[in-house]
């Protein structure tokens, strides 16, 4: 049994491993001293050092390492129940990542459940920026629209009536409108309307339609862009301003355009500034002065165009000057008033009332022929004329 062990061992010794460089034996599997050789020397054959018999200084042989004949030990294939470094598995352990928000970059604890990030507050800020945004696009909108609505009437203005620089020093019959002009634009055109010193300057038109101009403008365009719509009489009314009560309909714009002056009559002296009204047709031209602002409802049936007799007509100016919110001392007696004109607008309060201006002819340069044989009541001067020129004719 000897002499087979010895032979054994004899073979392996005689197929010693030779190392390349590269192959070095592990410093641990190495004898460190002179001692330890001795000692690897005198190891009985097929069994390894003890660990425990080692010097100081030097580490026991790895457990993958087997001695030679020679006293050396080499490298043995480690068997596969051999220790191996485990490989990170990928539910396996993690450094925890710093969390937003939290305090020194703790993890959060397993089972506390995570906040949702921003929180209720970050809908709020959303739905604030979302309401913003519609809220600029709003105002963009309403401020291209007045733009647009301005720069309209103000170039039809340029086409069709320049005012005289002194318009009181002029006369009336001096005025002139290029209705050639503003009918080839708008043939529903029949008449201007001038107030002094504010912005109403417009041309109106006149339709059997009361709806059609509040959301058309002059130039016909509908929508979203037509929201000035146009300066236009009242449907009931005859096209030549005839009528012993004639009404004109108009917006109260926030930008002060179109009928919004009328609303800031209510200002005593603002009243007194514009009395003033100047009624241009192709018939003729009238100057007009107010005597009377009322406040009312939009249900308030005052939108009168005729009457069944001078008395109703003469009952129906005396109660606005009795409701007039505005305060005029030099208003003629009602008998004294041949045609009267009413602007009507809205107040833009939420009882959706109206204000209503009164004016009434105080000059004209209709022909009296022309008033009689449309129904319309003739002025003092013209009933006159017509009287001395009938007595010549007799004579």
């Amino acid at each position: 049994m000897a002499d087979s062990r010895q032979q054994s061992h004899a073979r392996r010794g005689s197929h010693v491993h030779k190392r390349t460089p590269s192959e070095t034996v592990p410093t641990h599997a190495r004898p460190t001293s002179e001692a330890g050789r001795s000692a690897a020397h005198s190891t009985p054959v097929g069994t390894r050092p003890a660990s425990h018999s080692a010097p100081a200084g030097t580490r026991p042989a790895s457990a993958g390492a087997r001695p030679t004949s020679a006293g050396a030990y080499r490298a043995t294939t480690p068997s596969p129940n051999a220790y191996r470094p485990a490989a990170a598995s990928p539910g396996g352990f993690r450094p925890a990542q710093p969390t937003k928000g939290g305090s020194g970059g703790q993890r959060q604890s397993p089972g506390k459940p995570g906040k949702k990030k921003g929180g209720p507050w970050r809908a709020v800020f959303w739905v604030a920026l979302a309401v913003l945004l519609a809220s600029l696009i709003a105002l963009g909108v309403i401020a291209y629209n007045y733009w647009q609505g301005q720069q309209l009437y103000d170039e039809i203005a340029d086409q069709g009536f320049v005012p005289p620089t002194d318009i009181e020093g002029t006369a009336l019959a001096d005025i002139t409108v290029d209705w050639d002009a503003l009918k080839a634009i708008n043939p529903d055109t029949v008449g201007w309307i001038y107030i002094p010193d504010t912005q109403v300057n417009y041309p109106i038109v006149h339709t059997t339609d009361n709806e059609k101009y509040l959301t058309r403008d002059f130039k016909g365009t509908e929508g979203w862009l037509a929201q000035y719509g146009a300066i236009f009489l009242a449907a009931e009314n005859k096209g030549d301003f005839s009528d012993p009560n004639n009404i004109l309909y108009g917006h109260n714009m926030q930008d002060g355009s179109m009928f919004a002056c009328v609303s800031g009559f209510t200002d005593a002296a603002q009243f007194a500034e514009h009395r003033t009204i100047y009624l241009l047709t192709p018939q003729g031209n009238y100057r007009l002065q107010t005597f009377a602002l009322i406040h009312t409802t939009a249900d308030d049936l005052i939108a009168q165009t005729t009457f069944t007799d001078e008395e109703q007509r003469l009952t129906y100016l005396q109660d606005k000057i009795d409701r007039s919110v505005a305060s005029v001392d030099d208003v003629p007696a009602v008998s004294e008033m041949s045609q009267s004109l009413m602007l009507s607008t809205c107040d833009n309060l939420p009882t959706d009332g109206r204000y209503v201006l009164y004016a009434y002819v105080a000059e004209s340069t209709v022909k009296a022929s022309s008033d009689a044989s449309q129904g319309g009541a003739a002025s003092p001067d013209a009933v006159d004329a017509v009287d001395e020129a009938s007595k010549e004719l007799a004579s």
